[in-house]
């Protein structure tokens, strides 16, 4: 892992091998993670490849290589490389802007994290929870110590960097009959790292989830867990990058500042919550701001790079990728609660089902915000305010458009949920009208 003043070292040495204006990204991510299944620890990997990316640009023209050696030689032959390459490509639609020096808050690095839960630490959490079960149940899952780096540099002096720590936990305990419960926890903070009770949340679902029944087809009413919520939340998400809305192919393409949703769902992406993984910074160099993005149900912004932002007259929302022009996607997602938990909404629904989270989803239609997937690791009916029996698990096929437009209750409490990019505060939901088109018997 590379220290703040190599980084620096670096891009400094970049900027100066190279004969055009430079944009220097160091990006690692690195992996120490311990695989278990059956109950048994099958596979430890570690896994540091830093990334060097230089991007050389003069007026409108831009090339970009990447190396993952450090050396002089190294580092002289990528910016030989680049420049030789910009020498050939035509002229893109615009220079690469300055990227303000706003000063950008430290990310915090928990050191508990990577003194806990090294190769020793990971092994006796498994052991821990491999020894709590009993004889008819097993386990399988992923708990995994991982670092997040990013150096941003350019030829103008400008340089940034974060480096933390954060610990995923992902698990599934199955009964000798096939039933199973999911657990898991994602965190950059020591104190909220709790494997046990992500643990013990999957054991008892694989519990309750014994001798499942197939349930018929048709529209629930469902209550969504926050790990399901947070399933149908990406897909949100996704439509609200500026390349995609520019493209045509998002929900979101003539609709900003209207109502989309129901006038109860605010979302932002806010990354001053230090629940979620505070990167400060984007891929070229741009403070990270908090953003409403939906607000009563009216969708407000979209997130920009430099690219998409200069199309759209607006400035960038600092949630850039890389300097490709990509658009960018959300980060830092915060879901406003309600005035209802989790079991107040089961008390009011006379039939319907329950949802611990989603798998295989995939976008139907992204103009329609049509979404399909299947439910997993604990699903049950709900009859008469009670969860009466398991049920097998079950297909949907539902515009998000009308799913997020039909909830009629929402828990007051957050939870922290797992995510690709880093946790989310995520509420449980319960929605009328959600359409299951085919599932197990």
């Amino acid at each position: 892992m590379l220290s703040r003043q190599r980084a620096q070292e670096i891009i400094n040495k970049l900027a100066q091998y190279s004969k055009n204006k430079v944009i220097v990204n160091i990006l690692d991510n690195g992996q120490k993670l311990t695989r278990f299944a059956n109950s048994e620890i099958h596979q430890n990997v570690e896994i540091d490849d830093t990334i060097i990316s230089l991007t050389v640009h003069a007026g409108k023209k831009s090339a970009t290589c990447q190396t993952n050696t450090f050396d002089d030689k190294s580092l002289k032959k990528l910016a030989a490389d680049a420049d030789a390459i910009l020498e050939h490509v035509p002229e893109g639609d615009m220079e690469i802007p300055a990227v303000p020096a706003d000063p950008v808050p430290e990310t915090p690095n928990d050191e508990r994290l990577a003194e806990t839960y090294d190769i020793e630490g990971r092994a006796d959490a498994v052991n821990r929870c491999v020894g709590s079960l009993s004889d008819d149940y097993s386990t399988a899952g992923v708990i995994s110590l991982d670092t997040y780096m990013r150096s941003f540099g350019n030829s103008e002096g400008l340089f940034r960097f974060y480096n933390f720590n954060g610990v995923l936990f992902e698990v599934v305990v199955t009964h000798k009959d096939g039933a199973t419960g999911f657990g898991a926890v994602q965190t950059n903070n020591f104190d909220t790292c709790d494997i046990f009770t992500a643990f013990r949340t999957a054991y008892n679902k694989a519990k309750t989830a014994v001798d499942p029944v197939f349930a018929d087809l048709g529209a629930y009413t469902v209550v969504l867990e926050p790990a399901a919520v947070r399933n149908l939340i990406n897909y949100v998400m996704m439509g609200l990058n500026g390349a995609a809305y520019q493209r045509g192919t998002s929900y979101a393409v003539g609709r900003l500042n209207e109502k989309v949703f129901g006038e109860n769902i605010t979302i932002k992406d806010d990354v001053n919550n230090p629940a979620t993984f505070q990167r400060f910074f984007d891929g070229e160099g741009y403070r990270r701001q908090p953003l409403t993005l939906v607000e009563n149900g009216v969708l407000k912004n979209v997130v920009h790079c430099s690219k998409t932002a200069k199309k759209a007259g607006v400035e960038p929302t600092g949630h850039a990728f890389s300097s490709g022009g990509n658009g960018g996607m959300p980060g830092n997602i915060v879901m406003q609660g309600g005035d209802s938990s989790l079991p107040e909404m089961l008390l009011s629904v006379k039939k319907g089902i329950l949802v611990t989270h989603f798998h295989y989803c995939n976008v139907v239609n992204p103009k329609t915000l049509q979404v399909t997937g299947l439910t997993r690791d604990g699903t049950y009916l709900i009859e008469n305010g009670e969860i009466t029996k398991p049920l097998k698990n079950m297909r949907f096929t539902e515009s998000l458009l009308n799913a997020f437009s039909n909830v009629k209750a929402i828990s007051r409490d957050l939870s922290v949920v797992p995510g690709f990019g880093g946790p989310a505060l995520i509420p449980a939901l319960l929605i009328d009208d959600f359409h299951f088109t085919s599932g197990q018997k």
